[in-house]
């Protein structure tokens, strides 16, 4: 790879995509807000889960030693791996495909050469520059923009609306292509094209996007950088526009237009018209992005109505749950960081000695995640009835998940069968934090063994069983990452330290009393701070008086 090949980045998010341009000497990516690629509501993604370092003329990807693990091309990687282009890295539900730029944009070079005319305007200019016109040129452009207006006010959803402005746009101006772009989340994301083989400059697009004018570059073949480019030459361009989609506050995204000699040569009062119905085109994408933000909160409020009545009804909610049993205590209780939770608990005895129980994170909020929570408990249940260790029971439900869903969410989770005669624990976990066993004394012990990564993500992984014992007088405490990963005002995460000290203070407390204690722990540190995540408790103590004691 040549040192000033230029490195890109196709980032996905579900079914949002966009690219990002790697110029600097390395990236940082996770969930926390210091990170230089930052998706905090990834699931599956640690706080600082992987870094991208350039060495040399290559790149290189490291684990941060993430929970569930950085994957390249569906392998795991323990050491720093040094990317090749087309390679994907997949961290939780972000996919990041490793790529060199098929070719360097063109760049607009603003110089002193009288050979280049280049001209720029303002809203307020545009508009004096269209009511100045005279003759037929100025009869079409009113006629243009009296068509904008007219069309605008129709009602068309997004994707429509879009396509609509671009056509406008080109046949107001006789331009041979064009794109129409709006800016996501910081990023630039092609809405409607036409024409083949279009190249935007990414001088023009910062140009338009940060100082807020509207370009036009009369002759790019005069240009020296800009004619030197194949694409430039080979499509014979000439004139280009480029005019920011702007609202009263702020810049949405822009609309690029350009010509070949043979077809157009923009001028300044074309410039003022493109100005003009951008203006009027933001205005009106952005009517109909509130409207239809309005209409899709009401639906969401039904959905989160609907999805907490499922929750509520899937979820244990009477404690005791086995009040005749004597030789072991349990309790849990989830607060959904909104309506409706991502979170997944239950526990149910699969014979007179054998109690099982199960705690997990399914991707997303709302009421997707309570069905797909609903899927992973019934699968698991029904696995777990045919006496199959956990491990086989993970891998049923992996392959199942697999297999019946194609909505990309997945599922962090730790299922243990614990005898209660013995106290020997089988176990699997599923890419899930770490519990703990809380001895009577305050001690801890992390059940930390490694089994495999979440489920529904990767396919044909066979997960193992693992074991450990829990004492008589002994606590198993489970969690999700919401109580290590909740922040206060001040952006500090909870973190495993403070929970180990306050599971430790809260040894010898009955187990219902303790889940509370770590729930009112969590919420006294926040402060009043947003809570980011949905937090579960689980806390499962085998009697003193059970055998052995």
């Amino acid at each position: 790879m040549a040192e000033n090949s230029p490195i890109e980045l196709l980032i996905e998010v579900g079914s949002a995509k966009s690219i990002r341009l790697l110029d600097a000497l390395g990236y940082r990516v996770g969930r926390a807000l210091s990170a230089d690629l930052c998706y905090p509501d990834v699931q599956g993604l640690s706080r600082e889960h992987l870094a991208l370092e350039r060495q040399g003329e290559s790149w290189v990807a490291r684990d941060l030693g993430s929970t569930n693990g950085t994957f390249i091309n569906g392998q795991r990687i323990s050491e720093p791996y040094t990317l090749r282009s087309g390679d994907k890295i997949t961290a939780g539900q972000l996919s990041l495909t490793y790529r060199v730029a098929t070719a360097a944009p063109p760049t607009v070079v603003f110089t002193n050469d009288p050979s280049v005319t280049q001209d720029s305007a303002t809203m307020s200019e545009s508009i004096q520059g269209l009511a100045q016109e005279e003759g037929e040129e100025a009869s079409r452009h009113m006629r243009a923009v009296i068509t904008a207006g007219r069309e605008l006010a129709t009602h068309l959803p997004l994707d429509k609306l879009f396509d609509l402005i671009l056509n406008l746009s080109i046949d107001a101006v006789g331009a041979a292509r064009g794109v129409l772009m709006t800016l996501e989340n910081g990023e630039l994301q092609v809405r409607s094209m036409r024409g083949k083989g279009l190249r935007m400059s990414s001088h023009v697009r910062d140009m338009v996007i940060r100082e807020k004018r509207s370009l036009l570059v009369l002759d790019a073949m005069a240009d020296a950088a800009l004619a030197a480019h194949a694409s430039i030459v080979q499509s014979q361009i000439r004139s280009m526009m480029a005019v920011p989609l702007q609202t009263e506050d702020e810049v949405i995204g822009l609309i690029y237009l350009d010509s070949s000699h043979l077809v157009k040569e923009f001028t300044k009062h074309d410039l003022s018209l493109l100005t003009v119905m951008a203006s009027m085109a933001a205005v009106r994408i952005e009517n109909v992005r509130l409207a239809e933000v309005e209409q899709n909160e009401k639906l969401h409020a039904r959905e989160l109505e609907q999805a907490a009545m499922i929750q509520r009804s899937i979820l244990p909610n009477v404690f005791p749950p086995f009040p005749g049993r004597t030789d072991f205590d349990l309790h849990a209780a989830m607060v959904p960081a909104k309506e409706v939770g991502g979170d997944l608990f239950d526990f149910f005895l699969l014979d007179l000695e054998r109690l099982a129980f199960i705690l997990g994170d399914v991707s997303g909020k709302g009421a997707p995640a309570a069905l797909f929570m609903a899927i992973v408990r019934t699968l698991l249940r029904a696995s777990a009835q045919h006496e199959a260790a956990p491990g086989v029971c993970l891998t049923y439900v992996n392959r199942s998940l697999l297999e019946q869903q194609a909505s990309g969410m997945f599922c962090t989770l730790f299922y243990g069968i614990l005898n209660t005669r013995t106290g020997a624990v089988e176990f699997c976990n599923a890419g899930h934090c770490h519990p703990y066993i809380v001895s009577r004394d305050g001690q801890l012990r992390p059940v930390n063994a490694r089994c495999g990564p979440m489920l529904g993500l990767f396919a044909g992984f066979q997960y193992p069983t693992r074991t450990t014992t829990l004492g008589p007088g002994e606590a198993l405490v489970m969690y999700t990452d919401g109580v290590t990963e909740a922040a206060n005002m001040q952006g500090t995460f909870f973190e495993d330290a403070r929970l180990e000290e306050l599971l430790s203070a809260n040894a010898t407390q009955p187990v219902d009393q303790l889940v509370r204690n770590v729930h009112a722990a969590v919420e006294k540190f926040e402060a009043g701070a947003q809570r980011a995540d949905d937090i579960t408790v689980l806390a499962l103590r085998r009697s003193v008086a059970a055998n052995g004691a």
